[in-house]
């Protein structure tokens, strides 16, 4: 009979899988990666794909037909300002298309604005409003975050400001009169908020990567939701839902 866990213990020379179980801080520091390459197996594989950015231009070429109705391409990650030079060209060469472009950022790239005469549709979290809280959770303060956010709203193209709601970070009504007073000294013309309310749909991904979800059995109640975007109507700020 084979033994189904030695031979997965063998796919990585390196000892990162023992008795079917993964430790990923050997990964972190793999260079060879011949789990992925020299000892291949369905079991253990590369979750992305590389793509010349000719190839994405030609894939958006043969679909433009099916961009009606405002349609177009969004540019999401993880995080594509990580990629910044060749995300640059990428959305150029679809503007020239003239195909409408969107992308979804932490906001945290401090040459973002480079972009907004590529982006027909800016999407920015705004996670805390509070730099100092903001570092404390986040590990980076939210400077240019706030910097990115003021200059895309004097753009004159739309601007999406995505607020996930968080119990016990961000939640409360204080917060909401905090997060409206900084929105509020923004160029409102073209400026939407959109509040995202806390869910567990990672939960599995912490489990399966062997780490504990502290966050148990938190939720926004949607009368509270509700509440939340009528306050921020009723300061003339548009509120989305996507």
């Amino acid at each position: 009979m084979v033994n189904a866990g030695k031979i997965l213990d063998s796919f990585c020379p390196n000892g990162a899988v023992l008795n079917k179980i993964l430790d990923r801080n050997q990964c972190q520091t793999c260079v060879d990666r011949q789990c992925l390459h020299k000892n291949r197996n369905e079991g253990i594989k590369w979750s992305a794909k590389e793509y010349s950015i000719d190839t994405l231009v030609d894939e958006i070429k043969n679909a433009k037909v099916l961009f009606h109705g405002g349609g177009g391409v969004t540019i999401t990650g993880g995080e594509p300002t990580v990629q910044f030079v060749p995300l640059k060209l990428l959305l150029s060469k679809i503007k020239d298309m003239q195909v409408h472009t969107a992308i979804e950022t932490n906001g945290t790239c401090n040459r973002l604005p480079e972009l907004y005469e590529y982006v027909d549709t800016m999407i920015i979290d705004y996670k805390h409003y509070d730099s100092i809280i903001h570092k404390e959770w986040l590990g980076i303060d939210n400077e240019q975050i706030f910097r990115n956010i003021v200059q895309a709203s004097e753009t004159g193209n739309d601007l999406w400001i995505r607020i996930p709601l968080i119990p016990g970070f961000n939640d409360s009504p204080e917060d909401i009169d905090h997060f409206i007073r900084k929105i509020s000294l923004l160029n409102l013309q073209h400026v939407s908020v959109e509040l995202l309310p806390y869910h567990e749909y990672g939960k599995v991904k912490w489990e399966q990567a062997g780490m504990v979800y502290t966050m148990q059995n938190r939720k926004i109640e949607l009368n509270k939701l509700k509440i939340y975007n009528e306050q921020f109507v009723a300061y003339n700020i548009n509120v989305i839902k996507t």
